[in-house]
């Protein structure tokens, strides 16, 4: 079998494995590789091939493996197993050969039970879609033509000067350039106001700030500007001062969302908008490669000292000669410059003379050095990057995702989307790695308070914590966010109001004044309505932050500051106080008679497997013991009460022991091969007995 291909395809022999293999390796695939493997007991993925084929319109190769044989052979020929794919797992390796020296990169989406196999295709589909997004490689585009445009299509430049755009023949050509797959750089379009002759932001900035890294176009008329609009699918337009950074590919014609439309009202946020649109752009350009279009003959490397930072651009003081400067977008876009940078750290880097930029590239930590400190047991700062329904992908560094289920987050939440959101810090709880998979496994209802957390590690060689406590306001930068300024008084206004354009007939001055006051009227409502927009995300921001604090308090039954750890010499009834205690903490007055305790009693050994099956908290135990007692493991999804069998098979018989009294096992943790389990007997009697703590494969009662 040959690589790339073109359709999803199914392996069947080793031969292919190796031929697969070889592919992976080859430093110049420039094409992301999807592998679907089959769950034991299935025919067929969790994942449909033909799903992922339609998310990747054909610029990634689809390969299933169906067979443990196969997937063995893969884990075989690959420097590090870690790297491997098995058991109805599904991976999307990207291209360059990372993958292999770091597999901790590429994120295993696995399929071990029902929940986690509907969750797995909009896992995949979604990590294939943030790789396209991300590259940009030739064999992935349509054929162009080296030298200008292809034939039968205009240039955007052919019908106006560079970058600009007149008419409606250029605002049409603009619009398929737009929407072009081979396009290799961000589009920055900022459109005029009606009545101007200058755009409201910085065009010449733009152009100089963005050399090289995309580029920018300005539309003058309003022929121009209805032409494009006409050109592009809605909610992708760009008009009345208005202006948006259109990232590569044509995902945004779907999701708008991708490319931001940034409002200008006027000459006053002409800096603001102007470094919104910066931002956006070196985002999308560079997605923290640090590529600068410096030529290599004339950069040279430097040393130096952050002097301080202005205007989110970090000034380095160079011995010897003038400042340069660094920008932060570069390093890890949507970081705030403070979150990467502090004042006297030193620099190295190289820098371009013309520009006086510094590319500090080297001063990146490495993934795998930045969280070795890391142990099990230790609570640990996250930032989440997506959010369903069902689970959340939070990043411990830039790049290094990890899935963590609702269930661990909080109990009995219907959609996690109401808890958190994209750009939260959270605590959560490094409980261990998985012996099979080396993933992590992690709990946000089980970590300690965020200020008791592990520092977080630094993106750069002697900068600050990447992350500290808090919402996604204080670690990310949000410049759509900043406060807007009063709106001008009718004097300022008038004063700085907009050039008429000419035109046949030259309205009167009553005309004009009457249209500037309704214009500034208009700028002042929606300020106000923007800053009452403003008003209300915060007191929902504040609401949805103040319910998850409530939630993990309530998951990790600790809504107290008392250490009740040690009140007993004897650990059954130590064990007996707090279950008590958790449970008249977990339960309403009016519930307790519904939700009382059953008679219980302990196995001869559920203390020593309590003791010595550790990377579970010790609330977290007993506020599950609570939900057995109770009844409520019935009905909790999240428990998954089962009973507990002879052996992992489907077929094996329930375990029961004399007098018919069967065993039974509750979750302690989910999402993990070593995730910890509760057994339990349910006595003749009608009483409870607490059998151990086990690990998910360890079937002993």
């Amino acid at each position: 079998m040959q690589f790339p291909v073109t359709e999803p395809v199914v392996l069947t022999e080793t031969g292919d494995v190796e031929q697969l293999v070889r592919y992976l390796r080859q430093e110049t695939r420039d094409r992301p590789v999807a592998i679907l493997t089959v769950a034991p007991g299935q025919t067929t993925p969790s994942v449909p091939a033909a799903d992922v084929a339609r998310a990747s319109q054909g610029r990634v190769d689809i390969v299933t493996m169906p067979t443990d044989e196969l997937t063995l052979a893969f884990t075989d020929l690959i420097k590090d197993p870690r790297g491997g794919v098995y058991h109805g797992a599904c991976r999307v390796y990207p291209p360059g050969t990372m993958w292999e020296t770091d597999p901790y990169s590429v994120p295993l989406r696995m399929a071990r039970d029902p929940r986690e196999a509907a969750n797995q295709p909009d896992l995949v589909i979604s990590d294939v879609k943030r790789l396209l997004h991300t590259t940009s490689a030739p064999s992935q585009r349509a054929p162009v033509e080296p030298d200008g445009p292809r034939p039968g299509q205009p240039s955007p430049r052919d019908t106006a000067a560079p970058g600009e755009i007149s008419s409606a023949a250029g605002a049409e050509a603009l619009a398929a350039h737009l929407r072009d797959p081979s396009r290799r750089m961000p589009s920055v379009v900022v459109s005029r106001a009606t009545g101007t002759t200058q755009a409201y932001v910085d065009v010449p900035q733009l152009r100089n700030d963005l050399a090289g890294l995309a580029d920018v176009f300005e539309i003058t008329t309003l022929e121009a500007t209805w032409a494009l609009s006409h050109s592009v699918p809605d909610m992708c337009q760009v008009y009345g001062g208005a202006s948006r950074v259109y990232p590569i590919g044509t995902e945004w014609e779907q999701d708008p969302y991708l490319s931001p439309l940034r409002f200008a009202y006027g000459r006053v946020d002409r800096e603001r908008v102007t470094r919104q649109l910066i931002a956006d752009a070196l985002g999308m350009a560079t997605s923290g490669s640090l590529t600068l279009p410096a030529a290599d003959t004339l950069a040279a490397p430097v040393t130096g000292e952050v002097a301080g930072i202005a205007g989110n651009r970090v000034l380095v003081n160079l011995p010897g000669q003038f400042p340069g400067v660094v920008w932060p977008e570069l390093v890890e876009p949507a970081v705030a410059a403070e979150r990467l940078f502090a004042k006297h750290m030193p620099i190295e880097g190289t820098l371009d003379p013309q520009t006086r930029r510094i590319d500090v590239g080297q001063m990146r930590l490495d993934t795998a050095e930045a969280v070795a400190n890391y142990q099990p047991g230790d609570t640990i700062l996250v930032r989440v990057k997506e959010v369903s329904r069902i689970a959340c992908i939070v990043e411990a560094f830039p790049g290094r995702s990890h899935t963590i289920p609702a269930a661990d987050v909080a109990e009995e939440i219907d959609d996690l989307r109401d808890l958190i959101a994209a750009g939260d810090v959270l605590p959560a709880l490094f409980i261990e790695l998985d012996p099979g998979t080396g993933e992590w496994l992690l709990s946000i209802a089980d970590a300690a308070d965020a200020e008791l957390a592990v520092a977080s590690p630094a993106i750069l060689t002697g900068g600050p914590p990447w992350l500290v406590p808090g919402s996604s306001r204080t670690n990310e930068s949000h410049p759509e966010t900043a406060e807007a300024p009063e709106a001008e008084s009718d004097t300022t206004a008038a004063e700085e109001g907009p050039e008429a354009e000419t035109i046949d007939e030259q309205p009167t001055v009553e005309v004009v004044a009457s249209l500037q006051q309704e214009r500034d009227q208009l700028v002042r409502t929606l300020r106000r309505v923007e800053a009452e927009n403003r008003s209300l995300r915060d007191k929902v921001e504040a609401g949805r932050l103040n319910r998850l604090s409530v939630a993990r308090r309530k998951a990790r039954g600790s809504g107290h500051l008392v250490d009740d750890s040690q009140l007993f010499v004897d650990e059954h009834d130590q064990l007996d106080f707090e279950i008590r205690l958790a449970w008249a903490r977990m339960t309403q007055p009016s519930e307790k008679e519904e939700l009382a305790l059953r008679r219980w009693r302990y196995s001869p050994h559920f203390f020593e497997t309590l003791r010595t099956v550790q990377g579970v908290s010790r609330d977290k135990v007993v506020e599950v013991i609570v939900h057995v007692l109770t009844g409520r493991d019935v009905e909790l999804v999240s428990r998954e009460r089962h009973q507990l069998r002879t052996g992992r098979g489907g077929e094996d018989p329930p375990v029961v022991r004399a007098g018919g009294e069967t065993c039974w096992r509750v979750n302690l943790q989910t999402k993990t091969a070593s995730a910890r389990r509760l057994h339990y007997w349910m006595c003749t009697d009608g009483s409870i007995e607490l059998g151990s703590i086990r690990l998910h494969d360890d079937m002993q009662p």
